[in-house]
């Protein structure tokens, strides 16, 4: 079972300007701390696994101290720091917009009942 949301986030470019970005937000029970974010633009898709506590947290205050960063700007509009070994990519997120989806995958696996399957993962990752 997994809970998907197709929305924009707004890249924002050094100089302030922002460019429109395609985004996926997907969250599946069977990997219930994750949230995948695929962010679509000019034929390339770049995807980046954050934690769900990570989001839930970065709603309400600054959360984040390694890779992924979220935090509110306004009640309206959250900012999302991808940082890699190259670059900082920063995001204006809509913050009812990603609420909406936390609210969907807090519906499917509620917070504080995930279960982590260590035989599964292993039995992946070992193939």
């Amino acid at each position: 079972m997994r809970v998907a949301s197709r929305t924009v986030f707004d890249f924002v470019r050094p100089d302030g300007t922002t460019a429109p970005v395609e985004t996926e937000l997907v969250y599946q029970a069977d990997d219930p701390f994750a949230v995948t974010m695929r962010f679509r633009a000019g034929g390339s898709v770049a995807t980046w696994v954050v934690g769900r506590d990570l989001v839930s947290e970065g709603m309400a205050a600054a959360a984040g101290e390694g890779d992924v960063r979220l935090r509110p700007v306004t009640s309206r509009v959250l900012l999302l720091e991808l940082i890699s070994d190259r670059q900082v990519t920063v995001f204006r997120v809509p913050a009812g917009t990603l609420r909406k989806f936390l609210g969907a995958t807090h519906e499917l696996v509620p917070p504080g009942s995930e279960r982590f399957d260590a035989d599964a993962f292993l039995s992946t990752v070992l193939r």
